[in-house]
């Protein structure tokens, strides 16, 4: 029982480093394989349509929490927007915090640190970005967290009114 307490008590308190300041391991190379610019390039030119990017922002080293979160989001996305994704309107992307191939991509969007940042891009240019903080409080209510992110993709697709 005392081994289980401290296991759980370690696995908390390494969640809380995902936040924070996690080690690199290089090792763990898995999540970010598609470079953000080229998929953005690919996605979108002058002429087409809004896009919704539904980037999730993680370390190297990442928790159970976090490794949860991402699988849940990534399982919404799937689910409510394969056809948007199909046809390029949405783009899901996985981006290492860690690589600096992505440090551009943090500029422009003012990523502060790990979890799901929407950003909607209109003839080449982001033109709304938005970290979406509550979906780490939901990860334990699959049904909250589906209707959160559903909705705010859905409110990025439709066009800018007042935003």
């Amino acid at each position: 029982m005392t081994i289980r307490c401290f296991l759980m008590v370690a696995a908390c308190l390494s969640c809380l480093g995902c936040r924070a300041v996690a080690p690199s391991n290089p090792e763990n190379t898995t999540s970010s394989a598609r470079d953000p610019q080229t998929t953005r390039v690919q996605a979108q030119s002058a002429a087409e349509p809004a896009v919704v990017y539904a980037y999730y922002f993680h370390r190297t080293f990442r928790c159970y929490s976090c490794l949860t979160m991402e699988a849940a989001a990534d399982e919404v996305m799937k689910e409510h927007f394969a056809q948007q994704m199909q046809n390029g309107q949405v783009v899901w992307m996985p981006a290492n915090i860690e690589d600096p191939a992505t440090e551009s991509l943090q500029k422009q969007l003012n990523v502060q640190g790990t979890g799901l940042v929407l950003a909607r891009m209109e003839n080449g240019t982001y033109k709304d970005a938005k970290a979406l903080d509550e979906l780490s409080g939901l990860t334990d209510r699959p049904d909250a967290l589906s209707k959160y992110l559903v909705d705010e993709i859905v409110a990025y697709l439709s066009p800018a009114q007042g935003r």
